[in-house]
């Protein structure tokens, strides 16, 4: 098939549809444009053939056919009924459950108890903190100050000077 062919199948499908007057002028004076009309239309024929082959088929066969779709239907129809009548009874014996679960003595909530507050007021953690700056060596390094104090036999490290004044917040 050449290009020039190619150029011709929307012609060939707008004659074999039957829309188109100026296509059908066409394929009447291109011959690779009849011999593709030709096969799609060959084509066309077999496929009916096909289906009616198919299609004929003993009477004995048709009419097992419709017994096989009654039957289902039946069947459809018995499923139907029954989901009608069991839905209902499984809805109201759900409520029912939850009518007598919720009626039943159950635990009730107890208020807990927060936990109690703590004990060091605002008060003490001041006072706490005044103590804490009044010493001249941390607490974290109190060890080692013992430990120079013993080695260089001086006066404590820890000592408070006694021209500062004393402030307190203690009661």
């Amino acid at each position: 098939m050449n290009s020039n062919e190619n150029a011709h199948d929307p012609l060939v499908e707008q004659a074999l549809v039957g829309f188109d007057l100026a296509a059908e002028h066409h394929i009447a004076h291109c011959e690779p444009c009849q011999a593709e009309r030709e096969r799609v239309e060959a084509a066309l024929r077999q496929f009916g053939a096909a289906n009616r082959e198919y299609a004929n088929r003993p009477a004995s066969f048709w009419e097992q056919q419709a017994e096989s779709i009654r039957a289902a239907q039946q069947a459809s129809v018995r499923r139907s009924h029954a989901m009608v009548a069991l839905v209902p009874s499984v809805v109201v014996l759900l409520l029912l459950g939850f009518a007598a679960l919720g009626r039943a003595p159950g635990v009730r909530p107890v208020a807990v108890a927060p936990p109690p507050a703590q004990t060091d007021s605002d008060h003490e953690l001041l006072v706490g903190v005044e103590r804490a700056m009044g010493r001249r060596t941390p607490l974290a390094l109190e060890p080692a100050t013992l430990m120079v104090e013993e080695s260089s036999g001086n006066e404590p490290l820890n000592s408070t000077d006694e021209s500062k004044e004393r402030r307190s917040h203690e009661n």
